[in-house]
C-alpha cells in the first residue's frame, strides 16, 4: 500500500500545472539556484541510501469507551460520533467455499451516484485468509449491508485495491443515508497528538460502536509510509471504518495490526475515492515518490541532516522513488528533503502521492 494533497482543482478533476520552484544544494548553500520543477529541496542527500522506517509502537489506550463517561471530551467524542452515525454500515461477506468462510467490517457512505450508492471500506473484505495479494472471486462473495436502520441489502463490490486496502461496494439507493465528505485536513494537522475516535458498526448487535485514543507522531511498520497510527484499541469489524476527531473531522479509515492500530489518513483515502471516481480504477501516482515526514525520524536520522544543512521546520526524507515514476521525478534521488511542492509546504507524504497528475 502506498498515499493527496487536495486542492479545489483536484475535487473538480482538473488538473493544474506545476509552478517552478528552487533548490538548495547540499555542499554550497548560496544564492545560485537552478530550477527544478516542481520541487523545493532544503538540502540534497550524500550517496549513502536511507534504510527503512523502523517501527514505533503505539500508546496504551488510556481512556475508557464508557457511554456513561459526561466528562467533556466523552460528551465531545459520543457527539461526534453520533454526527456521521447513519452515514455507518456494517458489512458482511460470506465465502461460499471448504470451508466457508464469513468476514464483517465497517464501511462509510462516501457518494449517490445514478440509482447506486456507494459505501467506501477496506479490502479486507475479500482478501483471502493469510496473504496479502489474493482476493475472493466476486463470484463466491455473498456482500449484505446493514444500515443504520437494521435493514440489511445486498451489496456487489465495484471496485478494490490491494495497494492502499481499500474498496468500494455499491448498494440500491436508499433514503436516509447521508454522504460522509471525505476534507483535507491542514498539512500540519498530524504534528501534533490529538484525541481520536474510531467507528464501528457491528452486524451481530446491529449496534454503533466507539473506541477513543489519540493520534501518535509516528508512522506504521507496515510496508505503507503514508499509514500512520493511533491508539486506539479496536477490534476486526472496526476494519474499514472511520476515524474521526472531537471536531467532527474525518482523520481516515482504520485497519488493524498485531499490536497497533494504523490509519490511512483522509488525504489518501480521498484521492484513491477521486481516482475511482475519475477512472473506474486507482491509477498508481504520477510522482510515485516513497519517504517519511522530517517529524516521524529518529534522533540518530536527525542529526545526521542536521550536519549536512540546516533542519528545516518540515519536510519528507525521500526513502524510494520507483523506477516507472523516475522520468516524472527528475533530478530528485534518494535522501533528499522535499521541503515544498508547487509552493505548497511539505509535513507528510500523503501530500505528494495524488498530487494533481494523474497518468492516463
Amino acid at each position: 500500500m502506498s498515499s493527496p494533497a487536495a486542492t479545489a482543482a483536484d475535487q473538480e478533476g482538473e488538473e493544474m500545472p506545476p509552478t517552478k520552484t528552487s533548490r538548495v544544494e547540499e555542499e554550497h548553500q548560496d544564492e545560485d539556484q537552478a530550477p527544478c520543477d516542481p520541487w523545493t529541496y532544503c538540502c540534497q542527500s550524500d550517496s549513502e541510501s536511507c534504510p527503512s522506517p523502523s517501527a514505533a509502537a503505539a500508546a496504551a489506550n488510556d481512556s475508557e469507551d464508557d457511554p456513561e463517561d459526561l466528562t467533556e471530551e466523552g460528551l465531545k467524542a459520543r457527539n461526534a460520533v453520533l454526527a456521521v452515525s447513519k452515514s455507518v454500515v456494517a458489512l458482511a461477506a460470506s465465502i461460499d467455499g471448504d470451508p466457508p468462510s464469513t468476514l464483517a467490517c465497517t464501511g462509510t457512505v462516501v457518494s449517490h451516484e445514478d440509482s447506486a450508492t456507494w459505501i467506501l471500506t477496506s479490502a479486507t473484505l475479500i482478501r483471502k485468509q493469510g496473504t496479502d495479494t489474493e482476493v475472493h472471486e466476486a463470484s463466491i462473495a455473498k456482500i449484505e449491508v446493514l444500515l443504520h436502520n437494521k435493514k440489511v441489502v445486498n451489496g456487489q463490490l465495484l471496485m478494490y485495491d490491494l495497494q492502499y486496502n481499500v474498496a468500494v461496494v455499491s448498494i440500491d439507493i436508499q433514503a436516509d443515508l447521508p454522504v460522509v465528505v471525505l476534507s483535507d485536513l491542514p498539512e500540519s494537522y498530524f504534528l501534533t497528538p490529538s484525541p481520536v475516535v474510531a467507528i464501528a458498526r457491528k452486524f451481530e448487535f446491529q449496534s454503533l460502536q466507539m473506541k477513543r485514543g489519540n493520534t501518535c507522531r509516528t508512522v506504521s511498520d507496515l510496508d505503507c509510509n503514508e499509514l500512520m497510527i493511533s491508539t486506539c484499541q479496536i477490534e476486526q469489524v472496526f476494519i474499514g471504518g472511520l476515524l474521526i476527531d472531537l471536531e467532527e473531522k474525518i482523520v481516515g479509515m482504520n485497519f488493524i495490526d498485531d499490536e497497533t492500530t494504523p490509519f490511512l489518513p483522509v488525504q489518501v483515502v480521498r484521492g484513491c475515492l477521486t481516482h475511482f471516481k475519475k477512472f473506474r480504477e486507482i491509477k498508481q501516482p504520477w510522482l510515485g515518490i516513497r519517504g517519511r515526514a522530517l517529524h516521524v525520524l529518529e534522533l540518530a536520522k536527525l542529526e545526521k541532516i542536521c550536519h549536512r544543512c540546516p533542519k528545516p521546520h518540515s519536510g519528507i526524507l525521500v526513502d524510494m522513488i520507483p523506477e516507472a515514476s523516475r522520468a516524472n521525478c527528475e533530478g530528485v534521488e534518494v535522501g533528499d528533503i522535499l521541503n515544498q511542492l508547487d509552493g505548497v509546504v511539505l509535513h507528510s507524504p500523503g501530500q505528494v502521492l495524488f498530487w494533481k497528475k494523474w497518468s492516463c
